[in-house]
């Protein structure tokens, strides 16, 4: 594992280092977190967020961060409040702007861009719509997506 001062200074672009700072590796987060309960071997928010803090790059390219299903269990009882799971997220980010994301979220993001959602509402969704009394015309978030996507530059 290498040490990079650049890889940190990217995730500070996303993350504030103060809060990363703040961190005194207790332990707490990966205690309360269900998935490092069921999976202790393949996902710890204590070693993610070390890993970030010191600079380790090898950490967006780790299937780890993709396993985070933000419950904020981890944020809530933190007693230094850091927010691992806008950790997550910066990291997410890092990785789809490298090109280490895993294809499905690379997928997602695709059809986000090119839909406006990330499955497109059927046939049989409209009609389900219809039958509960919901509105079965699914407004489309194309344009909206594509403007955010311009201010943010995630177009790319």
């Amino acid at each position: 594992m290498k040490i990079s001062h650049e890889f940190r200074k990217e995730i500070m672009k996303f993350f504030e280092e103060s809060k990363l700072n703040m961190c005194y590796q207790c332990g707490k987060c990966s205690s309360f977190c269900p998935v490092f309960w069921l999976y202790p071997e393949k996902f710890n928010p204590r070693k993610i967020i070390e890993m970030a803090s010191i600079g380790i790059e090898e950490v967006i390219r780790k299937p780890d961060i993709w396993r985070c299903t933000t419950c904020y269990e981890c944020v809530e009882n933190c007693p230094q409040k850091v927010s691992f799971v806008e950790l997550i997220y910066a990291l997410r980010n890092l990785s789809i702007k490298k090109g280490f994301a895993p294809k499905e979220a690379i997928d997602e993001f695709e059809s986000i861009k090119k839909y406006g959602f990330i499955m497109t509402a059927t046939d049989r969704i409209k009609k389900v719509r219809e039958t509960l009394g919901i509105d079965s015309d699914i407004e489309d978030k194309k344009e909206l997506i594509e403007k955010i996507l311009a201010k943010t530059g995630g177009e790319k």
